[in-house]
């Protein structure tokens, strides 16, 4: 009674496909342990871009975890992209203004 997975072929076939794929970077020139998930560099450590992170939020709230840093940075970013959007609206709405007032000058 063991607990062999029901589609043992499968598993085979995936491992075979996961081995193949790190050969064909191997053979690329690639280096399997110095890149991770998203194909970077990994020369940067992740405490590094944490800070590095860190360093562009504009209020420092001492130490942080990595969840709060990325709350932080969202509610941040939510900032940024309402500012935007209210200068835009600001920019129109000048716009419109200064066109109906060239118009009035003109009749």
């Amino acid at each position: 009674m063991g607990s062999r997975p029901k589609n043992s072929s499968s598993l085979r076939l995936r491992r075979s496909r996961r081995n193949s794929s790190n050969e064909k970077r191997a053979k690329n020139g690639v280096d399997n342990n110095s890149t991770n998930a998203a194909g970077d560099d990994n020369s940067i450590s992740i405490s590094e871009k944490l800070e590095a992170l860190k360093q562009l939020l504009p209020v420092n709230n001492g130490e942080l975890k990595a969840d709060q840093l990325f709350e932080e940075t969202a509610g941040y970013i939510v900032l940024l992209r309402t500012q935007i959007f209210v200068l835009q609206k600001l920019l129109d709405f000048c716009d419109d203004a200064s066109g109906q007032s060239q118009h009035i000058n003109a009749v």
